[in-house]
């Protein structure tokens, strides 16, 4: 137990000195929101939504929706790379001294999951203060789940490529992903939006949004989603433990 605080602990200090992982925190989200939310037309735009079809909704609000997951996903990706790539050495040599592997890799996932969540939180509080969803919580959740699957994704990305690469995919790999493919602005689905990670929290992110209605089922699939990714996640961790 003292191997897992510690080294939880260890790892919420040093996000903490990461000047670029703060600067996305507390500025990526506010500015992407609502430079979106307030350069859009105020017009109105038929939207296929996934359990009510096409409706009308404010170009506004639906640019806004839409950008919110995306920081979010930025914000987790973000810190999965940079928490994968700098946790390495550090937990090579604190499980040569003997602490307990699963400790360390626990620790350092939930690390990763706090800076996602956080992420997620402050997002969908900079689109509550310029906007009303129909449910909350629901679209509290959505977003959450598309941070802690970016940060998953930003973590395996750490594994195979450098920083410099690393961050140009986290950066083009959500703005296609749910920014493009999951848009409900298009009359046909992308052939590969059912395939990417966005897909279901994105639909109930819409659902919750712009209805009053969602459909769980999105969200089995999303959770399914994450474990699958947190096993990966904890065997990245684990391989990067060096002890020989």
């Amino acid at each position: 137990m003292n191997t897992l605080r510690t080294t939880f602990e260890m790892g919420v200090r040093e996000y903490a000195r990461t000047p670029i992982l703060l600067a996305l925190l507390a500025f990526l989200p506010v500015y992407l929101i609502l430079v979106f939310h307030w350069v859009m037309p105020e017009s109105r735009v038929t939207v296929d939504i996934p359990i009510q079809g096409a409706m009308s909704a404010e170009m506004t609000a639906v640019a806004t929706v839409l950008t919110t997951p995306m920081a979010a996903a930025f914000v987790g990706g973000a810190a999965g790379l940079f928490l994968m790539q700098s946790a390495s050495a550090v937990d090579s040599r604190l499980a040569i001294a003997g602490a307990d592997a699963v400790e360390i890799v626990a620790a350092r996932g939930g690390v990763l999951a706090l800076a996602a969540l956080v992420g997620g939180v402050v997002s969908v509080g900079v689109l509550s203060a310029v906007m009303s969803v129909e449910r909350l919580r629901w679209y509290l959740l959505a977003i959450l789940l598309v941070a802690l699957m970016y940060g998953g994704l930003g973590a395996l990305v750490g594994l195979v490529l450098n920083r410099l690469a690393g961050v140009y995919v986290l950066l083009f790999g959500p703005f296609f992903d749910l920014f493009l493919a999951q848009s409900p602005l298009t009359d046909e689905t992308h052939a590969l939006a059912p395939f990417l990670p966005g897909h279901f929290p994105m639909k109930l992110a819409f659902d919750a949004a712009l209805t009053a209605r969602v459909v769980p089922r999105n969200l089995w699939f999303s959770l399914a989603y994450v474990a699958v990714l947190a096993l990966g996640v904890g065997l990245g961790f684990r391989r990067g433990l060096r002890v020989d």
